[in-house]
C-alpha cells in the first residue's frame, strides 16, 4: 500500500495492551485470582505463562514506531499498575493508562486481554482512528497512514484464511472467532469466515464504541467482568466483522504473496525463489531461525510470538534478534 501519507488529514493514536509479567507482587495478585471459584470456567489455555511473559517486547516494539510510524499521534500504554522502568517519565507522546481509569472498580484486578479490548474506547483523550497492538507486534518496515486507513477514514482490516470446519477442534481462540463471525452475520447477514492477522490493528472508535455499547451490550458486559478468559467470552474480531460487513472498513486478504508486485509473473518468480512479500507474519519465538522468516516473507510487520513451548534459551534468542533489528534507543528510553 505505500501511498502517500499527506493523503491522511487526521491524527492516529496507537494503544498497546502491557503487563509485566515478571514483577513479583503482580504474580502473586495473580494467583491469588487464579485460584479458586474464579477460574471455575477459565478456558484450559487461559492461565499459560506465555500470556504475561515481559522479554522487552515493547520496549522493542516502540523502537519501531520512532523508526517506521513517526507519524503516530500519540501511544496510550494500558498497564495494571505498572510502568516500564525503561520508560521516560511524563513522556508528551506517551500515556500510562492504569485498569482503573478504563473499568468499573468491581470488575479489578483483570487478567484477561478481551475484558482489556472492551474497554479501550473509553480511554480519555484517544483519537477516533486509532491502531491497537499487543506489545510482542512491532513493524518491520517504514509504513504510512495510508497502510491503515483510507484518506476517507475508514480502516483497513487484515484477515487471513481461517478454516471454520476445524474450528472447534483448534482451541478456545478459534472456537471465538468462529463464534464472533455468525454474532457479525446475525447483526449484519454476512459471513465473514476469514481469521484477524494477529498483528497491529486499525479502529475507529465511534464504530468501536457502537459495536460494544449497542451490540450484544450484555455479552460485551459479562467479558469485563471476566478475570481471565472464559468459553463465551467477547473478542474484539467481532468489531473488525461488522465493520467491514456493514461498509464502516474495507478489507485486505493477508498471505504469503500479498505484497508480491508483477502480478502472475511475480507470483512466480516469488514462488520459484522461496521469497516472498506480506503484510503480517509471526516470528515464534520457538522457531530455529528467525532471520529465515524475515528474508522468505520480507514482513511489514511482525509478531515475535511465545508460546507454553518457549524456553529460556528462546528467549534469549528471539531478544537477540530483536535487539539486532532495532539496536538505537529511542526517545522514550531513560539515557
Amino acid at each position: 500500500m505505500n501511498t502517500n501519507a499527506s493523503t491522511i488529514a487526521f491524527p492516529i493514536d496507537l494503544v498497546y495492551l502491557w503487563v509485566d509479567g515478571n514483577d513479583a507482587a503482580w504474580q502473586a495478585k495473580r494467583q491469588t485470582y487464579m485460584t479458586g471459584a474464579q477460574t471455575k470456567s477459565t478456558s484450559a489455555d487461559a492461565t499459560s505463562e506465555a500470556r504475561w511473559r515481559n522479554n522487552d517486547e515493547l520496549l522493542f516494539s516502540l523502537r519501531s514506531v520512532e523508526m517506521y510510524a513517526p507519524w503516530v499521534n500519540h501511544i496510550y500504554i494500558i498497564t495494571d499498575n505498572q510502568r516500564p522502568e525503561w520508560l521516560v517519565p511524563n513522556h508528551p507522546k506517551v500515556t500510562i493508562v492504569d485498569h482503573v481509569e478504563i473499568f468499573p472498580p468491581e470488575a479489578i484486578p483483570i487478567f484477561n486481554s478481551g475484558a482489556l479490548e472492551a474497554c479501550i474506547h473509553k480511554i480519555k483523550g484517544l483519537s477516533e482512528h486509532f491502531l491497537f497492538a499487543n506489545d510482542d507486534t512491532l513493524f518491520a518496515q517504514r509504513v504510512e497512514p495510508t497502510d491503515f486507513f483510507l484518506p476517507d477514514g475508514r480502516p483497513i482490516v487484515r484477515f487471513m484464511h481461517f478454516s471454520r470446519r476445524k474450528a472447534h477442534r483448534k482451541g478456545h481462540y478459534h472456537r471465538m472467532l468462529y463464534r464472533m463471525q455468525n454474532l457479525a452475520k446475525e447483526q449484519t447477514g454476512r459471513l465473514i469466515a476469514l481469521a484477524p492477522h494477529h498483528n497491529i490493528d486499525a479502529y475507529c472508535k465511534s464504530t468501536y464504541t457502537h459495536c460494544v455499547e449497542q451490540l450484544y451490550p450484555e455479552e460485551w458486559h459479562q467479558t469485563i467482568f471476566h478475570r481471565f478468559r472464559e468459553e463465551g467470552d467477547m473478542h474484539r474480531s467481532f468489531v473488525a466483522y461488522w465493520m467491514v460487513a456493514t461498509g464502516n472498513a474495507v478489507m485486505r486478504r493477508v498471505g504469503r504473496y500479498n505484497r508480491v508486485t508483477g502480478g502472475l509473473m511475480g507470483h512466480l518468480r516469488a514462488f520459484l525463489s522461496g521469497r516472498y512479500a506480506t503484510d503480517s507474519r509471526v516470528v515464534s519465538a520457538n522457531l530455529p531461525d528467525y532471520e529465515k522468516v524475515m528474508r522468505k516473507y520480507n514482513p511489514l510487520m511482525i509478531c515475535a510470538n511465545d508460546n507454553e513451548h518457549t524456553t529460556p534459551e528462546d528467549c534469549k534468542r528471539m531478544h537477540a534478534f530483536l535487539q539486532a533489528h532495532y539496536p538505537a534507543k529511542s526517545s522514550f528510553e531513560k539515557r
